[in-house]
Formats: C-alpha cells, sequence, structure tokens
C-alpha cells in the first residue's frame, strides 16, 4: 500500500470490498489488525500501521452517504437508577463511561444492554444517544447477546447462504462414496462429551506385529466447502465456532456442522483419513493420508469409555470393545514418547459452568480420565502427521506455532519457582525442563497455584505458515488437521493434503475440495484465524466470568474460605473454596500500612508491620460485591474494620511513590 494515506472507503474500492461479505471480511481484518498491534488508531477517523503508513476511517470531505454508520455505534451495560444516567462500553477498545441524558418514559432498564452513539464531549465526560436494547435479563442469554454483540461476533448467515445450504445433499449416497476407500467395516467410533452434538473425529486401533495401526477419521469438510465459495467466505469470517454454555455458533452452517459432516453412527460420511503404524514405544513408524467413506459404528461418551477402562461394562459390539482396548494400549505407548520428549502436562483447575435453565446452578470441576487423554493423543499423532506429509511434499501448509517463552517471562518463571524451593536451569529453557518442574510442583498441596504461574509465561499460540515448533507439545512441527468443521485452519491443512494425494497418486483431475494457497495467502490467513480464535476466547472468558459472578451474587454479605490464587500489585485474588471463582481484595482493603509488591516471592508485604499475603495463603473472606458484565467480584478480608474514613491515607493501589 505503501506509506501514502488510504481511506476505508477507497481501499474497499481498490480491493473490491464495497459491500456484501468482502466488505464485512475486510473490515474483520482491519479489526484483527487492531487487536493485533499492527495497525493503531490516531483519532479523528485515521489509523495507522506499525510500519508507518496509514489509513484514514472517511475521506475528510465525505458525503454524509459515504460514512461508516456501523463503525459509530458503542455497546456497554446502561446504569440508569441514578441521577445523569449512563453506559459503561464492553468489547474491544477503552472502557469508557457515556453519558446518555433523561431516559424517563423510554423502553430502558437499569442493567440493560444497550447499543448508543458517542455524540460529544464536555467538562463532564462523554455523551451520547442510546439507539437500542440488546438484552436484558441477566443470565447465559444476556451475557452471551452482550460479549457477541460486543465483540462483534459474526452471528447471522449472509444472503444467498440458504440457497446454498438447500443445494447440499440429504445424505451421503454410494455415487459420493466412489473413489475413495470404502472403511465401513471398521469399528471406527466417536468419543465426545456427553453434550456435543458435532461428531468430527472417529478412531479405529488394530495390533500390528509389536505396535499398533491406527487409523483417525476426519469429516471431509473440504469435499463440500469450495474455496472462494459463500460457505468458505462465512468461514474465513468466522474463524472458528464460538462455545458459550447456552449455545454455539458454528463457524459453518448446521447442515453441515451437525449434519453432512457429523459422524452420526450408522450414517455414511466422507472422510480424511489418517492411516498410522506405531511402535510399541508410542513412535510413529509410518503413515498416510487418503480420502474414505466410512460409518461410525458408536456414538460414546468420555465417560462411558472411561469407565469401560477402568473394568465397568460398555453395550457395545466386541470389535469396538475390541478396538477400544487396543486404543489404550496405543495410548500407554503415546505416553511413553511423550515423556520422553517433555510435553507439558498440566494437572488443571478448569471447572464447568452448570446451568438450570438460563441461571447457574453450579459450577463444577473438569473431571478427566483415560478416555480425554487417549484422544488427545490420537489427535496429535495425526496433526503432526499432517505437518510431516506437507513438508516432505514441498507443498505450503498451516502450521499451530507456539513459541519458546520470552527471556523476560522467562526469568520472571525462574524466580518465582527459586522462591519456592523449584529450581530452573540459566539460559533459556526447554519443554522438557518446564516439564520437570511442573512434574516436582505437582506434588505439592499448591501445585495448581504455581501451576498457573506456568502458564503465564508461557507464550500464546497462533497460526502461520512458518514452522516454529511448538513448545507446550515439544515438537518440531506441528499442524491442526482434525476439526476442519470447527477451525478454518484445518480446512486449509485438509485442501493441502487433498492436493498433495493428488500428486502422488498422479491423479489427472484435482480431487473435490484439493486446493494449495499462496505463501502470502497463508500470511494473511494465519493473522485473520489467529485474531478470530483470540476473539472467541474473549467472549467466552467474558461469558463465564459474568456467569460466576451472578452466581457469588448470592453470597454476598457471607464470610467463606478461600486462598490466594495470584498477587498483584494492586491486590489479591482469592480463590473462594468450593465454587472455582476468583475475587479481588483491592490492596486499600489490607489494612493502614503501606504494601510493597515483591514480584519474586509473589507476596505484598507491610511496609511498617512486615505483614505478609503470599501466593497459597488461606484467608477467610467476606463476599462484598458483584459486578457481572465486568466479571468482577469484590473481596474483603473477613473481619477487617472498615478505615474508609481514616483521613484519605489509605493505600490506593499499586508500589507507594518514593517521591
Amino acid at each position: 500500500m505503501g506509506k501514502e494515506a488510504m481511506t476505508l472507503i477507497s481501499l474497499q474500492q481498490a480491493l473490491n470490498a464495497e459491500q456484501g461479505e468482502r466488505r464485512r471480511a475486510l473490515l474483520q481484518v482491519v479489526k484483527g489488525l487492531m487487536r493485533t498491534g499492527d495497525l493503531r488508531k490516531l483519532g479523528r477517523g485515521r489509523y495507522q500501521f506499525a510500519r508507518g503508513s496509514s489509513i484514514e476511517a472517511e475521506p475528510a470531505a465525505a458525503a454524509p452517504e459515504a460514512a461508516d454508520t456501523d463503525t459509530d455505534l458503542r455497546l456497554g451495560i446502561l446504569t440508569s437508577d441514578t441521577r445523569y444516567p449512563f453506559v459503561e462500553t464492553m468489547g474491544e477498545g477503552p472502557r469508557d463511561r457515556v453519558y446518555v441524558g433523561e431516559i424517563s418514559g423510554r423502553d430502558y432498564q437499569d442493567g440493560d444492554t444497550v447499543s448508543l452513539r458517542v455524540t460529544g464531549e464536555d467538562r463532564h465526560g462523554l455523551q451520547g444517544d442510546l439507539v437500542a436494547r440488546v438484552a436484558r435479563g441477566g443470565g447465559a442469554a444476556q451475557a452471551a447477546e452482550t460479549l457477541l454483540a460486543s465483540y462483534e461476533v459474526p452471528r447471522e448467515w449472509p444472503q444467498g447462504m440458504d440457497q446454498v445450504v438447500a443445494a447440499l445433499p440429504d445424505e451421503v449416497d454410494e455415487a459420493l462414496g466412489q473413489g475413495r476407500e470404502d472403511l465401513r467395516a471398521l469399528p471406527l467410533v466417536t468419543i465426545d462429551g456427553i453434550t456435543a452434538k458435532d461428531f468430527d473425529d472417529a478412531v479405529y486401533a488394530e495390533p500390528d506385529g509389536s505396535g499398533w495401526r491406527l487409523i483417525v477419521a476426519i469429516a471431509d469438510v473440504a469435499h463440500y466447502v469450495d474455496p472462494g465459495s459463500l460457505l468458505d467466505q462465512e468461514g474465513q469470517l468466522r474463524g472458528n465456532s464460538v462455545y458459550l454454555p447456552d449455545r454455539v455458533i458454528p463457524m459453518l452452517p448446521e447442515a453441515l456442522s451437525n449434519g453432512l459432516c457429523s459422524l452420526r453412527p450408522r450414517e455414511r460420511r466422507l472422510a480424511m483419513v489418517c492411516d498410522m503404524r506405531v511402535s510399541s514405544g508410542g513412535k510413529i513408524s509410518g503413515h498416510r493420508f487418503y480420502n474414505a467413506l466410512i460409518e461410525s459404528w458408536a456414538r460414546l461418551t468420555y465417560e462411558q469409555v472411561g469407565s469401560y477402562l477402568e473394568g465397568e461394562a460398555l453395550d457395545a459390539p466386541n470389535e469396538v470393545l475390541g478396538s477400544l482396548q487396543t486404543l489404550h494400549q496405543l495410548y500407554q505407548g503415546f505416553r511413553e514418547a511423550r515423556d520422553t520428549r517433555g510435553a507439558l502436562d498440566f494437572g488443571g483447575r478448569e471447572a464447568n459452568i452448570v446451568l438450570d435453565g438460563d441461571r447457574v446452578a453450579e459450577i463444577v470441576p473438569v473431571q478427566r480420565n483415560d478416555a480425554h487423554r487417549l484422544i488427545e493423543e490420537c489427535m496429535i499423532a495425526a496433526n503432526v502427521c499432517a505437518a510431516v506429509t506437507l513438508e516432505k511434499a514441498g507443498m505450503p501448509g498451516m502450521y499451530r506455532v507456539h513459541e519458546p517463552p520470552t527471556a523476560e517471562k522467562t526469568e520472571q518463571l525462574r524466580q518465582a519457582l527459586a522462591y519456592v524451593g523449584v529450581r530452573l536451569p540459566k539460559g533459556e529453557l526447554s519443554a522438557k525442563v518446564v516439564q520437570e518442574a511442573l512434574a516436582e510442583i505437582g506434588r505439592r498441596e499448591d501445585g495448581w497455584l504455581l501451576e498457573s504461574q506456568v502458564l503465564r509465561a508461557l507464550s500464546q499460540a497462533r497460526y502461520t505458515p512458518a514452522n516454529k515448533g511448538h513448545f507446550g507439545l515439544a515438537l518440531t512441527r506441528y499442524m491442526h488437521f482434525t476439526s476442519p468443521i470447527r477451525r478454518y485452519a484445518d480446512l486449509v491443512v485438509h485442501r493441502a493434503l487433498k492436493a498433495c494425494i493428488d500428486e502422488q497418486s498422479g491423479a489427472k483431475r484435482a480431487t473435490q475440495g484439493a486446493h494449495l494457497y499462496e505463501m502470502d495467502q497463508l500470511v494473511g490467513l494465519g493473522d485473520q484465524i489467529s485474531s478470530t480464535e483470540r476473539r472467541a476466547d474473549e467472549v467466552s472468558w467474558g461469558v463465564d466470568g459474568w456467569l460466576k459472578c451472578e452466581f457469588m451474587g448470592q453470597f454476598i454479605g457471607d464470610t467463606m474460605p478461600g486462598k490466594i490464587a495470584a498477587v498483584t500489585e494492586f491486590g489479591l485474588f482469592v480463590e473462594v473454596e468450593g465454587h472455582y471463582v476468583q475475587g479481588l481484595v483491592h490492596i486499600s482493603e489490607l489494612g493502614k500500612d503501606y504494601f510493597n509488591y515483591e514480584a519474586a516471592s509473589q507476596s505484598l508485604v507491610g511496609e511498617r508491620s512486615g505483614q505478609r499475603f503470599t501466593l497459597g495463603q488461606p484467608l477467610d473472606v467476606l463476599v462484598v460485591n458483584v459486578n457481572p458484565p465486568r466479571g468482577r467480584i469484590e473481596l474483603r478480608l473477613a473481619g477487617a474494620e472498615d478505615d474508609a474514613s481514616d483521613g484519605g491515607k489509605r493505600q490506593k493501589g499499586g508500589r507507594r511513590s518514593r517521591r
């Protein structure tokens, strides 16, 4: 684009993206660049790239009809039970308070999610006009509607999608399976969570000499989604499915995700297969990819398979039971290989929100068993094979990259662990060294707290055509192949693998769905889908935080046991025992002393008293208040005297100034 400024409108014209899906995709790219820091908003409609070139939101003398009114709107939570009603904005960018004037007689209530247009600013702050109510009533519905809208997650299918979906076949007939390897006689099964609706992977294993044969069959989404088609444009725009407690926002229409590409039992399905030979030590000695026709023999859950592997009965054909036993043996080999290379293995402190209607009934810990781990290792193996295949063929693909921690993060982690007696060697860390520390940590009662220190030190995984390895899995190469119905990256890899199969077989005509991307295309796609993945995470975390706050609202005024889960310059995050939620005890609530933050010991230490608050320390806390839209739970030390009127001498947060 050069260094000459361009307007969004002229950019849309240059890219033939003035309307429809191309315009939506361009706006998503712009927003994604802002999220990653590659594009900065300068104000007054102008944006600047990190490298110095810039674009403007609109020409200086743009005609009124040229303005993009969608970008003028903000979204937030209305506070109306006050003299001067205001909206606290949400979503990306700064979180502002915008005053909206008199609202009596209008259909708005305190706590509504609303859209508004900022109209100006005076000495009191930002001013705006309410435009519409987005959601109300609290609970999972308002939380989801608010977060999805504030992060602008696409939810409506574009014009023409109904016709595209209607043109899809109702079922997979014999004709669709022609030219494919027929695996319907193999007892492939799906193993998923009990609430899952889209089953995109099936597995089977049998003994093979001193090792095993492992088949991972993945729904052939690429067969139905042609590059550049409306389905493809929408899948790329969304980037991934978004999973929330009360709903799923799918990447592709349900006719595919829950229909043609869901491996439902005893229904013919098209699949891409990774057929592997695995040694007794868990090493992959050979593999090949091919297009297949399959039928899942059973839809099993993690709970069913986990119980069966522990000795309970399972109502399934003997062929399925034999495969499950073999899969479990194979998993032991994979675990041996995983431990040898030093892949990171976290004990985990995950919790699931259980809804009763629209409200949280309880928050329960995630229980993982060998069935979860077995499937995870099978998928990792197939993903590695995808990367190896494309590398050997010299074909570009989309890597899932997880780089080592930065030098700064490494040093912070080294100091934090050294304080509790866990020593890390000097220099750059290997995954194996970190895993050895995790194993030592895991034997401690406060191990889950120390694991969180390791997690915070790790880099964020991303998608890119440049291979930089996967630190967390201790792998030199890794791609995502196993979930093309919910991740666009996997669809890209499927297309490349199909092109590779065609080349190796000498096919005269390209297989349906085969496609190779240019490297510059893959760079842009990697940025886009990494951005949409982060967006989905932000929405998911926001909804979870909202619902956990609402759940804790019933305990306001109660004293509850807890444990310090994190220490910051501004206070203590305390996990409330039994509920898997964390709230903040602000530093101003710790007493009249001044508290200094010690990063090495993860402590706040009183300057005069020497009183110390440190990671893992048990505390009794009072639940003072909750703010669901912000995901904030306000706590106070139980029995602490309220000295808010001590002449303003209480600490406001952070280290005391030494000036």
